[in-house]
């Protein structure tokens, strides 16, 4: 199905995206097919007055998803990494991401503050099955929250991602028993940021990394 990207904010004001420094891609906006960006809409209208869906994450290109991966080895090491990022090059199908389909999500409060759904954890990837014994009730009842409202609107969910779903790609094929809808995208260029927005959003994104490291700042990213 060759439908477009567009912005994972298009339908709903009240969605809103993970600030441009703490993103994994930002030569682009956060972008999902047209169909998923309708589907967030219609998820963010269920949620309770006191809360709001933030968008983490959507596409990435295979070549941003492959330098992912292998950070992420480094980072976590083979097993956990296994756990969380596709290889876009080395799996039969394609990861939900570089095909649009996928979105990470999580909760903000009234404020538009994060709401950590990995508590007493600091980072969102703590934990990430749905149900843990680790984190407190009401992180456990947040989860569940999400979880109950993007399925309602017809996303799948990940089996290792409380965070992550998706419409559209294999992995929601497999869950409802359908046919998968949408193919790897391999050259986004004509969504890219302009040249100087790119270069400043990688150097602030650069910034944000190295404060956090040189003051020990224990981030949810």
């Amino acid at each position: 199905m060759n439908e477009e990207l567009v912005k994972a904010t298009k339908y709903s004001k009240s969605i809103k995206e993970l600030g441009i420094e703490k993103r994994i891609e930002t030569n682009i906006p956060i972008l999902v097919r047209e169909t998923v960006a309708k589907m967030l809409n219609r998820a963010s209208k269920k949620l309770p007055n006191d809360l709001f869906l933030q968008i983490d994450g959507g596409y990435r290109s295979p070549k941003v998803q492959e330098i992912l991966w292998q950070n992420r080895i480094k980072q976590l090491g083979f097993k956990k990494a296994k756990n969380l990022v596709g290889n876009p090059y080395k799996q039969k199908t394609p990861p939900g991401h570089t095909t649009g389909a996928a979105v990470d999500v999580s909760f903000l409060d009234n404020d538009f503050k994060e709401i950590n759904l990995s508590a007493p954890f600091k980072k969102y990837y703590d934990e990430q099955k749905l149900y843990s014994k680790k984190i407190n009730k009401e992180a456990q009842r947040l989860r569940i929250l999400l979880f109950d409202v993007m399925t309602s609107v017809g996303f799948a969910p990940h089996d290792n991602e409380y965070w992550h779903f998706s419409y559209g790609d294999d992995r929601w094929a497999k869950y409802y028993n359908k046919k998968p809808i949408y193919k790897q995208i391999t050259n986004p260029e004509k969504y890219y940021y302009p040249l100087l927005i790119r270069f400043i959003y990688k150097i602030w994104r650069k910034i944000y990394k190295i404060t956090n490291h040189l003051f020990k700042l224990k981030t949810n990213y």
